[in-house]
Order: C-alpha cells, then sequence, then structure tokens
C-alpha cells in the first residue's frame, strides 16, 4: 500500500509539475506587449497565421520601439494592402526556417569575424561581436532569445531591411 501510494504521488508530482505549454510566435508577441507594430505588419500581410504554425522558425522581432526609428510615410506605405508583397518580403527578412540558437552563433563566432544564416527570402543575416554585443544585420539583439512552441524570438532593436526588389517566398 504504501509503495502504491508512493507511486501515485509520484505520479500526481509529474503531471502537475510539468511545465506549462508554452505559446507561439505571435503569441508570445502579443504577450509581451511590445510587438504591436510588428504583430500588425504580419496580420496586414497575412503572415501572422504562418507565424503560428508547426515551424520551427527563428524570429528576429524588432520591438516597437525599433518600429519608432522607421519613418512613418515608410511605414504607412508599406501597410497599404496594395504593397502586400513589399510588406511580407520586408517581415521575410526576419525570419529563418529553423532554429539558429544562440550557442551555434557564439560557436561560429569563436573562429570567424562573421555568422551567415539565410531568411525565408534567401537574404544573408551577417552575425558579428560588435562592442561585446551579437548584432544581426548591424541591430542590437537585445536580450536573451526566447524559446516558444515553434522555434525562437530574438528580440532586435532595428528593423531589418531588405535590398529591393527581393520577392516574398512563403
Amino acid at each position: 500500500m504504501q509503495k502504491r501510494s508512493a507511486l501515485m504521488g509520484l505520479a500526481f508530482a509529474l503531471v502537475f509539475a510539468a511545465p506549462a505549454k508554452a505559446a507561439n510566435i505571435v503569441e508570445t508577441a502579443k504577450t509581451a506587449g511590445n510587438f504591436t507594430m510588428l504583430l500588425q505588419a504580419n496580420k496586414v500581410a497575412g503572415t501572422d497565421k504562418a507565424l503560428m504554425g508547426k515551424g520551427p522558425f527563428t524570429v528576429f522581432a524588432p520591438n516597437d520601439a525599433a518600429f519608432a526609428k522607421v519613418p512613418k510615410a515608410k511605414l504607412d506605405k508599406l501597410m497599404k494592402p496594395g504593397n502586400r508583397n513589399m510588406l511580407k518580403t520586408a517581415l521575410g527578412a526576419h525570419l529563418v526556417t529553423g532554429f539558429v540558437t544562440m550557442q551555434a552563433i557564439e560557436k561560429g563566432l569563436v573562429d570567424n569575424d562573421a555568422v551567415v544564416v539565410e531568411t525565408v527570402n534567401k537574404m544573408p543575416l551577417v552575425f558579428k561581436r560588435e562592442g561585446g554585443m551579437i548584432t544581426v544585420n548591424g541591430a542590437h539583439i537585445v536580450k536573451p532569445p526566447m524559446r516558444v512552441d515553434n522555434g525562437i524570438v530574438y528580440v532586435i532593436d532595428t528593423v531589418l531591411v531588405p535590398p529591393m526588389p527581393l520577392q516574398p517566398t512563403y
């Protein structure tokens, strides 16, 4: 009886001690509260559902402070329905299919000046160590990466601008 009670107690502890399910990229951005412009842009572009998908994805997510650096006229132009492909291209500059871990980036920077990863739009993301911080295409990664159900989210302080005319591929 004591053995059975101990096993039931262990089973109870395992069930209730299990971590809660993490959110996907979009849910995480909503909860964080400082990605309103990024969420709005993904909704307008129709890419928000993809970011809720299975993944895995790695997103280099500009926060609202990063979007505040972009001229309003440029943002307004991108957000117009007729510019959906241009907006998708701009958003694709922040998205990689698969996992890009900080460990892999740091390991690559041990023996190299830069590490290059390709976005969904075939645009290179170049990681460097600058002033003691890791940058991606010049943008600073401002927080430790967040692991979510369908990937990894890095918060960056600058909106990445792809060379045009790239075409969206997702």
